[in-house]
């Protein structure tokens, strides 16, 4: 078994070290890439944007990662030991090639069912980038179960900007959708380098060999089969509305609600970075001490009420000077929608917050009714929203949905 400090005082030390760093990590991604994609999205048309958005959604449904949940079992399994690692090192690689395999046998089937065949194209891509993203998540997750965010953190930050560097080439030079393509395999394939991190960082990791373990792999999947269905309803959660408004109302207005989405997250993105690193692991560790469990809980939840409420309302308000100003007047269709999403996503936090604390104190089937409760929602509504109404129709699903999870 991989030795741990015993006392506690480490523990917590590390805890609070790592979340600053997740925080300022946070800051810096978010400064940067705002700044980044406001140049892009100047840059490129809104075709881009829903083409890309369209064939993410493709990419995400077909990749088997993050349908398993191995990374939350393994974060939630209290011994780190060469068994251990080794079965789930081998199940995540098997997995995230999977994704990949699937891709390739459906992206030529797209063309046939009325997509573009660059959807197809960009889909494929993306499902390339994802595979290299799942094994570079392994490592990421070996570093962060050992509390050591510090670690994946810097590395983040330092080669996010650089994962930029082609898409602003090619999107200077008419290269259209490629140029946001270009942008998401850069990072994925330059995170690749946290195995290298994790080998001189963590070197007591690779002293036990090792192995795999048909029991622990069984239970691994077992566990992480009813938090794969949590994962997998919020990724149809954040995709599905893509999915309605690029089938029925055209990858232009796709264009438009996408950017109008991401601004909308603002708000909770900051939280988003808390509650999938650092807030999991922390809840895990303390997932038999009740009183400390629900006092840090709450200790979040007010802290997003603090910030998230008062920037959504000032989004909000200001709607159309942000988007002439940040993206250009070609951009004003998105107003309608910023504003919309906007009111509603104030809760999102908080329903993110909800379904991490239940899969880190092992409960991942509630965890995975709540969101698929939102899904069914989504789904229900936003077909015929999206066919009456377009990406406005839409937005009035994604809020009935977020107002059923808070019920």
């Amino acid at each position: 078994m991989v030795k741990r400090a015993a006392s506690e005082a480490p523990l917590a030390y590390r805890a609070v070290r790592g979340g600053l760093w997740v925080a300022l990590s946070t800051y810096w991604t978010l400064v940067f890439g705002f700044a980044a994609n406001i140049l892009l999205t100047r840059l490129l048309p809104p075709e881009a944007f829903g083409v890309f958005a369209l064939a993410m959604f493709f990419a995400q449904l077909l990749r088997v990662q993050t349908k398993l949940g191995l990374g939350y079992a393994f974060g939630q399994h209290k011994e780190t030991t060469g068994g251990s690692i080794g079965t789930y090192v081998i199940l995540e690689a098997a997995a995230a090639l999977t994704g990949l395999l699937f891709m390739g046998w459906v992206a030529p089937v797209l063309p046939l069912l009325g997509y573009e065949s660059l959807v197809a194209w960009v889909a494929l891509a993306l499902s390339f980038a994802a595979c290299l993203e799942g094994l570079s998540a392994i490592a990421g997750t070996l570093l962060e179960k050992e509390l050591r965010f510090e670690l994946t953190s810097f590395y983040q930050s330092l080669i996010f900007p650089l994962s930029y560097l082609p898409a602003f080439w090619l999107a200077t030079r008419g290269g259209g959708v490629w140029s946001l393509v270009a942008q998401t395999t850069a990072y994925s394939f330059l995170l690749l380098g946290l195995w290298g991190v994790l080998w001189r960082r963590e070197p007591q990791l690779w002293r036990e060999p090792w192995q795999f373990r048909s029991d622990l792999a069984r239970h691994f999947l077992r566990f992480g089969a009813a938090t794969g269905l949590w994962l997998m309803a919020g990724m149809l959660f954040s995709q599905l509305d893509n999915f309605l408004i690029g089938t029925f109302a055209g990858v232009t207005a796709l264009g438009y609600y996408d950017r109008a989405y991401r601004m909308a997250q603002w708000p909770g993105l900051l939280f988003n970075a808390v509650l999938l690193r650092p807030a999991f692991y922390t809840y895990a560790r303390l997932q038999d001490d009740r009183t400390q469990l629900v006092k840090t809980a709450t200790m979040l939840m007010w802290a997003m009420g603090m910030v998230a409420v008062p920037l959504a309302i000032a989004v909000f308000t200001a709607a159309p000077e942000i988007v002439v100003l940040l993206y250009g007047e070609r951009w004003l269709p998105s107003v309608l929608f910023l504003q919309i999403l906007i009111a509603f996503f104030v809760v999102r936090p908080y329903l993110e917050n909800a379904g991490v604390l239940l899969n880190a104190i092992g409960k991942p089937v509630r965890a995975a009714i709540l969101l698929w409760i939102q899904v069914g929602v989504l789904g229900i509504a936003g077909l015929p929203l999206t066919l009456r109404w377009g990406a406005l129709g839409t937005c009035a699903a994604v809020g009935l949905a977020l107002g059923a999870g808070m019920m």
